[in-house]
C-alpha cells in the first residue's frame, strides 16, 4: 500500500530536514521578496557597469539574501533536532498543506490512507492529473511529472551557471568524481563521453544538448550535493508557482517523488497484473478483437447508452421530486401557521368592528390581520406553483420509465441476435475477475453489460481501479454500506462503480 506518512521512513534525516526548510523558506511572499531582489540586483549591476565606464570602481554593492540562503540557515537549524522531532514537525507542514488547500483541519489519522489519498490529490491538482484515476496510477505520474520539471530546471541551471556558481560546482563535482567507484566512473564516462573526465569536462558534456537519460545517470551515480542541487529545487517552484497556484502543492509533489524514488517500484498496477492483461502484443491483438466485436454490436452500445442517460435522468428527477416534496411541506407548514394565527384574530374581529378597542390598538389589530393574510397567500401562491412542478416532474418520472422499458425490450431483441458471442465473452470475463478478485463480488447481471458499455481499453483502467479496491480498500472507506466509485476510463470520460459490503452491483 502506498502510504506517504509511513514511506517517509524510506528518506534519511538530511532528505526530512531539507523538505521541512523548503516548506518554511519557501512560500509566496519569498517568491516575490525573491523576485524583487533580484530586479534590484540588476539595476544595481547596470549601475555599476555605467559607472566603471568612467570610473573603474562599482558606486554601488548590493546583496540580498536569497530563498536558497533562508532555506539552508532553516537546514542548518534543524540539524540540532531529533529524528523523531523531525517527523512530527513533517507532519505538521503536510497538515497545514492540507487545511491550506481545503480550507478546513484533517480530523484523522495521519498514517490513515485516506490521508494519503487527499494528500496525492492535492499534488495530483497541480498537474492537471484527472482525480478520479487510482492512487497508484496518480503517484506514479506526479512523481515522473516532478522529475520531469526537475531535469529541465537542471539542464537550464547548468546552462546559467554564474561564474561563482560554476566555479564551485567544479569543486563539488571534483570531490564526488574523487569518491566514485572505478565501476561507476566507468560507466558515467561511456554514457556522458565527456572530451576530458573532470569535473569541467563533465559540465561541458551536459550542456552541449539535453540528454534527459544522461542527466538523470549524472544525478544517479554523482549525487544532488554535486550539482548544489538546492538552486535547482527552488527553480522548479519558482517555474511552477504560477500554474500550480500554492506552493504546497509543488512542494507534496516533490515529497512524492522522492518517496517514489527512494522506495524504487511503481505504485499503479501495470496492464500485465490485470484480469484481462497480458503482454503488448497480446493486448493489441485483443483490442482489434473488441473493436470488431464491437463494430457489430453498434446498435446495442446505442441502445445501452440511451438506457443509461434516461437512467440518470430518472434519478436527477426523482431527487428533484423528493426535494420538492420537502419543500412544499415546509410551505404548508409556513402557511398553517399563519392561518392559526389568522384564526386567533378572527374570533377578535368583532369587538374593533364594533369599535370597543382603542383606535391605536384597532390599527396595530388590521395591521396584523393584512400581514397574517398576506402571509397565507403567499404560501399559498408557493405551494401551488410547487405542487404543479411537482406533477410535471411526476408524470416526466413516469414518461421516463416508460421510455426505458422500451429500450430495454429493444436491447432484449438486438441481444438474442449476438447472443452466442456475447454471452462467451461475458463468461470470460466473469471467470477472470472471479479468479483474480477474492475480497470484491461482481452481480453475475453485470457482465454483459459491461461488454456493451465498455471499449476494452476503458475495461482495463476499470479492473485497474478494481485492483487497488481489492487490495487498498482503505482508501475508499468501504465501511460505508453503499458507494459510487468514479472511476477514469478515458480523456473526458469516467464510470462508476457501485459498491455495496464489496458486492459490485453495477458499473455504468
Amino acid at each position: 500500500m502506498a502510504n506517504i506518512v509511513k514511506l517517509m521512513n524510506l528518506l534519511d534525516d538530511n532528505e526530512i530536514r531539507m523538505q521541512i526548510a523548503l516548506f518554511d523558506g519557501v512560500n509566496m511572499s519569498s517568491v516575490a521578496k525573491e523576485a524583487g531582489n533580484r530586479i534590484l540586483s540588476g539595476l544595481a549591476d547596470v549601475a555599476n557597469a555605467f559607472s566603471e565606464t568612467f570610473t573603474s570602481k562599482q558606486v554601488i554593492n548590493y546583496k540580498y539574501k536569497t530563498s536558497s540562503d533562508e532555506v539552508m540557515d532553516r537546514y542548518v537549524e534543524l540539524s540540532k533536532i531529533s529524528r523523531k522531532e523531525l517527523m512530527e514537525d513533517m507532519y505538521k507542514k503536510l497538515l497545514q498543506a492540507y487545511k491550506e488547500i481545503n480550507g478546513k483541519e484533517y480530523e484523522g489519522d495521519v498514517e490513515s490512507p485516506i490521508f494519503t489519498k487527499a494528500l496525492v490529490d492535492i499534488a495530483a491538482y497541480g498537474f492537471n492529473i484527472n482525480l478520479y484515476k487510482p492512487v497508484g496510477s496518480k503517484i506514479d505520474e506526479i512523481a515522473a511529472n516532478y522529475e520531469k520539471l526537475l531535469i529541465n530546471s537542471f539542464y537550464s541551471h547548468l546552462q546559467n551557471l554564474s561564474e561563482d556558481d560554476l566555479k564551485e560546482t567544479i569543486k563539488l563535482l571534483d570531490r564526488a568524481l574523487a569518491r566514485l567507484s572505478l565501476e561507476n566512473k566507468r560507466k558515467l564516462q561511456e554514457a556522458i563521453m565527456p572530451t576530458a573526465f573532470n569535473a569541467k569536462g563533465i559540465i561541458l558534456a551536459l550542456r552541449k544538448r539535453k540528454d534527459v537519460e544522461k542527466l538523470k545517470l549524472s544525478l544517479e551515480l554523482l549525487g544532488e550535493d554535486a550539482f548544489k542541487f538546492l538552486d535547482v529545487d527552488l527553480s522548479v517552484v519558482f517555474q511552477t508557482i504560477r500554474g500550480l497556484g500554492r506552493v504546497s502543492r509543488i512542494l507534496i509533489a516533490r515529497l512524492i517523488f522522492k518517496l517514489s524514488r527512494s522506495s524504487g517500484r511503481k505504485f499503479s498496477y501495470g496492464n500485465e497484473k490485470l484480469p484481462s492483461g497480458a503482454s503488448d502484443t497480446i493486448l493489441e491483438e485483443e483490442k482489434e478483437k473488441d473493436r470488431l466485436f464491437r463494430e457489430s454490436l453498434k446498435g446495442e452500445i446505442t441502445v445501452q447508452k440511451r438506457i443509461d442517460e434516461l437512467e440518470k435522468k430518472r434519478d436527477s428527477l426523482e431527487t428533484t421530486a423528493l426535494k420538492l416534496d420537502e419543500e412544499i411541506k415546509e410551505v404548508m407548514e409556513g402557511f398553517y401557521e399563519a392561518k392559526e394565527e389568522f384564526d386567533l384574530l378572527d374570533a377578535k374581529k368583532a369587538d374593533y368592528l364594533e369599535k370597543k378597542r382603542p383606535q391605536p390598538e384597532t390599527k396595530v389589530y388590521y395591521n396584523k390581520v393584512n400581514e397574517t393574510k398576506r402571509k397565507m397567500d403567499r404560501s399559498s401562491d408557493i405551494a401551488e406553483k410547487k405542487s404543479n412542478k411537482l406533477l410535471q416532474t411526476k408524470e416526466q418520472i413516469e414518461e421516463n420509465k416508460k421510455n426505458i422499458d422500451l429500450e430495454k425490450e429493444t436491447l432484449a431483441g438486438l441481444k438474442k441476435k449476438s447472443f452466442s458471442e456475447l454471452s462467451l465473452r461475458a463468461d470470460e470475463l466473469m471467470g477472470k475477475w472471479s479468479k483474480r478478485f477474492n475480497k470484491l463480488k461482481f452481480d453475475p447481471s453485470i457482465f454483459q453489460n459491461l461488454i456493451i458499455r465498455f471499449s476494452f481499453e476503458e475495461r482495463l483502467e476499470i479492473e485497474r481501479m478494481l485492483l487497488e479496491i481489492e487490495q487498498e480498500d482503505n482508501y475508499y472507506d468501504l465501511s460505508l454500506e453503499e458507494r459510487e466509485i468514479k472511476v477514469y476510463i478515458s480523456i473526458r470520460e469516467y464510470a462508476t462503480i457501485k459498491i455495496e459490503n464489496f458486492l459490485c452491483k453495477d458499473i455504468i
